[in-house]
């Protein structure tokens, strides 16, 4: 919900991040102090819970009603953007802080609640931390597979709600726990088998393991939560970009969290010196954070490759895959952090009348650290030394951290060997980072393909790369964002984008502003910039570092990237579209696939949101794929954008689809159709035959309203798009989409009127339906069938030059 309002950046979901734990950290600190002196931790604890709920109602307000509508207000009054930026951001951070300030005080008021007597501490401390946990985990899985899909994210909201309003009277009504025992038991030193020492000792010894748990808490918050948006971004790589897939990891993260917790509450009275125990926890946390950075490098052989041949079914890639490699990553030095947190405690913990401060205490530390963390991995060790290095970097931070604790440990009995080897691995690994080697993360394709790499760059947001792949003398340059191909320089993809981008003028659109929503590498910008009459082009684009990748397909852009006209901002296009009062007469969206990550821009508020932004004669023009949707879903896109959109069409690109649509009726005059394609020329990659094109288009309003009414709406609050069915990624449903498409083509004379050569344009919608049956061979494998409709094509079609040129590129065969 924050991403539909802040924009579904990795530096505004870092800022969120860094503020949720900033907020836990806050709550932990000043609850911790409070309930320490509090006599009815109960009535504290039904306070909290109350409260939590409450302001989950409160933000589920702001962020659905009061924020969209706030920039709106204050774009208006003509408050620059970054003032209206500052304040949005200011008032969403706010509302975080109040509820996480309240869920940071659960575990000191639980813990000065559960934990009575000395024996208690370290047992109570682990069983309360790994309860917390695992209530974590199943509250993140069900809200990632089960309540947001089938509830929606605002009931989701009401769920929550109503469990902690529940909780929260029953306890204040039936006044449990108001009363708990004021003992003032001094607890033993951590020590416990050595003999009894002089005060002063333990003074030292107490100072000595508040001063390593202070410390330790910190970095094992800082380096989990660091090592996390590392991960995330090194898993987006090689893994299928679904919220499905990061839901699992982080779940897995706090799994982890709760193994670790629970394995200290069962063996902690076996721990004979705290200190000891701490050092070779955070020894442990560096060795499982190399060990996983080795095998990150090299997942796709590891893991992925073995696996290859169950990778087509659906479960195995969305959930076992990540789970697998979360497992062997992320889980280890999870459960490490999950141990040592529970022990920071105890070694803070001298009294029991203390716990719930110095369970506050440990707390505040560790959120602390969690939420630093982020924001050093996002901003900057990732844009100055890139993922891998930046693993190294948090990995000499760890054993940094260990050096200071084995000098500080004049016990521990093997101090002659743990001392140079920490010190030399400390160094060793500084040295790593100060050289600042290139540790290229690239696409799993790239591990069996022999692939020439022209550009590599990691950003803030995306890590991207340029390869160039000789197959049959024919070069093939494509640009990836992670591990999703932005475009490729096939026949198929070029001319989808450039429908998207032409379409709009071939039907006389008037237009002089331009809105690209996903800049890509810039084809689509291009195919717009190639239209004079255009005189100012705003192109929106999450991964910016794609500005500097385009110049590799300058031969496709025309160096659109030189072109005084365009306006390149880095951003999330939506979110532009939320702080702006600007219009435009036309705005072009080429987003990656909805299940991939941009949902958000294919649901009814953001059809609404480039509505509003619209000039009066305005189009839209959005790419729709047919790959990776089922077909209730692929109809649902078309009929969400109707919604919005009454004079909607759909367009067959090739294998792809695109949207247009208009706030007026769509009404083409064929000879002004042939007259403006005219304009543009010769275009060796683009055929440009007028009835060619007329017979891409597939659907208009009349037939989109004979869609199946139980086909449903998506919207923002309940996606389907987002949370799809794991059969989306069935290999069939392109087939079934572009069959719906050729089965249920509208008749031209509803878009165009006084066509030329009628019989002529029969000829060329006969050649269309063989080359979609062509097209269902082609993806399913039967080469044959695929050339013999594409000849039946040339047959009923002559006039048209595209499938002969198809015949010999597929096929390799004369017509």
């Amino acid at each position: 919900m924050l991403s539909l309002v802040l924009g579904a950046t990795v530096s505004a979901s870092t800022i969120v991040l860094a503020t949720f734990m900033a907020g836990f950290s806050l709550g932990a600190y000043f609850l911790g102090k409070i309930v320490n002196t509090s006599l009815k931790p109960g009535r504290l604890l039904a306070f909290l819970l109350i409260g939590i709920g409450i302001f989950g109602l409160i933000n589920l307000y702001f962020l659905k009603s009061f924020l969209p509508s706030l920039y709106q207000t204050l774009g208006s009054k003509e408050i620059s953007i970054l003032t209206t930026e500052l304040i949005v951001y200011s008032i969403a951070i706010i509302l975080l802080l109040f509820q996480t300030f309240f869920m940071g005080g659960m575990i000191p008021v639980v813990s000065k609640i559960i934990i009575q007597k000395k024996e208690n501490i370290s047992s109570g401390i682990g069983k309360i931390y790994a309860l917390d946990t695992l209530g974590s985990t199943v509250g993140g899985l069900l809200t990632g597979f089960v309540f947001m899909g089938s509830l929606g994210q605002q009931n989701t909201v009401f769920v929550a709600f109503a469990i902690n309003i529940f909780i929260g009277l029953y306890l204040f009504f039936s006044r449990s726990y108001f009363h708990v025992n004021d003992s003032h038991e001094i607890v033993e030193d951590s020590t416990k088998h050595s003999t009894k020492k002089s005060n002063k000792k333990e003074i030292e010894n107490s100072f000595l393991n508040r001063k390593m748990a202070l410390l330790a808490t910190f970095i094992f918050g800082f380096s989990i939560m660091a090592l996390q948006v590392i991960w995330m971004r090194m898993y987006k790589i090689y893994l299928t970009n679904t919220s499905y897939t990061f839901a699992l990891i982080s779940s897995l993260v706090i799994i982890g969290f709760f193994l670790g917790s629970w394995l200290f509450s069962k063996y902690s009275d076996k721990i004979n010196n705290y200190g000891i125990a701490m050092l070779k926890a955070i020894i442990l946390l560096g060795l499982f954070t190399g060990i996983g950075l080795i095998i990150l490098v090299n997942l796709p052989e590891i893991i992925m490759f073995p696996f290859e041949n169950l990778l087509s079914r659906p479960f195995i890639k969305l959930i076992l895959m990540p789970m697998l490699a979360a497992l062997v990553v992320v889980f280890p030095p999870a459960a490490v952090s999950g141990f040592a947190f529970p022990l920071a405690c105890r070694m803070l913990t001298t009294k029991i009348d203390q716990v719930g401060k110095s369970v506050g205490t440990a707390l505040t530390l560790n959120s602390l650290g969690s939420a630093v963390g982020p924001i050093f991995a996002g901003f900057i060790f990732i844009p100055l030394l890139g993922s891998g290095v930046s693993v190294i970097l948090v990995l000499f931070i760890e054993f940094a951290l260990s050096v200071f604790l084995v000098f500080q440990l004049k016990t521990l009995k093997a101090n002659k060997i743990y001392k140079p080897v920490l010190v030399a691995i400390s160094i060793f690994l500084l040295i790593i980072v100060i050289y600042k080697p290139q540790i290229k993360i690239l696409p799993p394709s790239f591990s069996k393909i022999d692939k020439e790499i022209l550009f590599y760059k990691e950003t803030v947001e995306a890590s991207l790369v340029v390869s160039k792949e000789t197959n049959n003398k024919s070069e093939v340059k494509t640009a990836y964002v992670n591990n999703a191909v932005v475009i490729g320089s096939t026949y198929d993809a070029i001319k989808a984008v450039k429908m998207i981008g032409h379409v709009p003028f071939f039907t006389g659109l008037d237009c002089k502003e331009v809105l690209v929503v996903g800049f890509g590498i810039g084809v689509t910008t291009s195919t717009i910039a190639s239209h004079p009459e255009v005189k100012s082009i705003d192109c929106v684009e999450l991964a910016a570092g794609l500005k500097d990748a385009a110049k590799y397909f300058s031969d496709i852009n025309n160096n659109i990237i030189n072109d005084p006209r365009l306006h390149f901002i880095a951003g999330d296009g939506r979110h532009f579209l939320q702080r702006t009062n600007k219009k435009y007469d036309l705005i072009s969206s080429d987003p990656t696939h909805p299940i991939l990550g941009s949902a958000n821009l294919y649901s009814q508020e953001y059809f609404e949101l480039c509505k509003a932004h619209l000039t009066e004669n305005g189009m839209v023009s959005q790419y729709l794929p047919l790959h990776k949707l089922r077909p209730q879903d692929f109809l649902g896109i078309i009929k969400t954008f109707q919604s919005v959109f009454a004079e909607a069409t759909v367009w067959l690109g090739h294998t792809h689809a695109i949207l247009i649509g208009s706030k007026k009726p769509i009404n083409i005059e064929f000879e002004e159709w042939e007259e403006n394609i005219a304009t543009i020329g010769r275009d060796p990659v683009f055929y440009t035959n007028p009835y060619h094109l007329a017979a891409c288009l597939m659907l208009d309003k009349s037939q989109i309203n004979n869609i199946d009414p139980e086909v449903k709406i998506d919207t923002d609050d309940l996606s389907y798009l987002e949370f799809f069915k794991p059969s989306c990624f069935d290999n069939d449903n392109l087939s079934k989409n572009i069959t719906y498409l050729s089965d249920n083509r509208t008749d031209l004379i509803h878009v165009f009127s006084n066509i030329d050569d009628p019989e002529q344009m029969e000829r060329f919608i006969s050649g269309n339906q063989y080359f979609i049956k062509s097209s269902i061979h082609f993806q399913k494998g039967d080469m044959q069938k695929s050339l013999d409709e594409l000849r039946k094509a040339v047959k009923v079609n002559p006039e048209n030059q595209e499938y002969p040129f198809l015949i010999k590129f597929y096929f390799g065969v004369p017509r």
